[in-house]
């Protein structure tokens, strides 16, 4: 399903878009500098079968260039064909007319028809990935999503254009993988751009392998639908964490979007001693406490080692939520200075209720007694 509609008009679309509003209702967003408009139709959608539109996006034809490669292009008004010819790919270069002479007619400069019809990703020009080598990744995620083949010539016109990613803004290749990562299965383009080196060449330690892929099939069927940022996550939880966060600096993640890749890779590292035979309830939940419950719930579904799985759920649904029933008023009932040895108590408590040496109320404050004689005896020793 797809309600995005784009019309562009030869002439002044922001002033198309006014008049459309100003006859029919709703209202304008316009953008003077790009010359585009957004329509919106206030509740109003126009009915299609796949869905509703509840906007529509008017813009005004033009062309680009370029001042040096990788740079934002600059824009001047043109005609439909000049218009038409700065997209990426000739299966993008389609256009319907819309006027009354020439309603429902097809444009077709490029040869997008016969591109779409025979399964074909084509470049628009030898120069075209120079430009934006973004469209490197956007090209595989045609390919892989349309089932269709990247052409020789635009194959090895991305290889030649793989250097250039060194000078694209972290936030541009942030958002194209994103976009690839948010498709139904983005294994198969991961795939197909570390088969041509284009994720080694976002970031050194950026790869895909066939064991990654399992993973994230794994966390599908275990989670449902898998935000972006944890595909980065699985593409990066295995590495050194100074790789796992060199490529979250070079996408310039968001400090929150760091922190849960940092979170991933360190419980990743910690599998096998979350693995120990001896290890009690208090020590397992002093090690997951530092960390947040969605890393908990990835790195659960990620590890192939069943022991840990289950700990981690048990930790989850029950031993987090485990709490002591004595509080530090209590234990100022019972005698106890209050000072920084509270916490040591309490969490002592917490600990025994966890590794079942306490179970009642009782037990807890005869443990806290026990505890502040042994501290006071320490401080008289000191």
């Amino acid at each position: 399903p797809n309600s995005d509609i784009d019309l562009v008009v030869e002439g002044d679309a922001i002033k198309l878009a006014r008049a459309m509003a100003a006859r029919f209702g709703g209202h304008v967003h316009a953008h003077a500098r790009f010359g585009t408009a957004k329509w919106m139709l206030d509740q109003r959608p126009v009915a299609q079968d796949q869905g509703a539109v509840r906007s529509l996006d008017f813009i005004t034809a033009r062309r680009e260039f370029y001042t040096n490669p990788t740079a934002l292009p600059q824009v001047e008004h043109s005609s439909i064909q000049q218009d038409l010819h700065r997209r990426d790919f000739t299966i993008n270069t389609l256009a319907i007319c819309l006027d009354e002479l020439r309603f429902g007619q097809l444009l077709d400069f490029f040869g997008g028809l016969d591109d779409l019809h025979n399964g074909v990703i084509r470049v628009m020009h030898n120069l075209s990935f120079i430009e934006d080598p973004t469209r490197i990744l956007r090209a595989a995620r045609y390919e892989q999503r349309l089932g269709f083949r990247i052409e020789p010539r635009t194959a090895e016109l991305m290889s030649d254009a793989l250097g250039l990613f060194a000078r694209v803004s972290g936030e541009r290749l942030a958002n194209e993988l994103f976009l690839i990562l948010a498709e139904a299965e983005p294994e198969k383009a991961l795939s197909r751009l570390e088969e041509i080196g284009a994720l080694g060449a976002i970031h050194a330690d950026l790869h895909y392998s066939e064991a990654t892929g399992m993973q994230m099939g794994r966390l599908r069927a275990a989670l449902g639908r898998v935000e972006p940022l944890v595909s980065v996550g699985v593409l990066t939880h295995h590495l050194p964490l100074a790789g796992a966060l060199g490529i979250a600096e070079r996408l310039r993640l968001s400090k929150a979007q760091t922190t849960f890749i940092e979170q991933l890779n360190r419980l990743w590292h910690l599998e096998s001693s979350l693995a120990a035979h001896d290890l009690a309830p208090s020590q397992l939940a002093r090690s997951l406490e530092p960390f947040s419950p969605d890393a908990q719930t990835v790195a659960a579904a990620l590890t192939d080692n069943l022991i840990v799985r289950e700990r981690i759920e048990r930790y989850q649904t029950q031993w987090r939520f485990e709490k002591p029933t004595t509080d530090g008023l209590r234990l100022q009932e019972l005698g106890l200075s209050p000072g920084p040895v509270y916490r040591t108590i309490l969490e002592a408590i917490r600990a025994a209720r966890l590794d079942g040496i306490v179970s009642t109320a009782a037990e807890e404050e005869a443990l806290a007694l026990k505890l502040a004689a042994e501290h006071t005896q320490q401080d008289k020793e000191k």
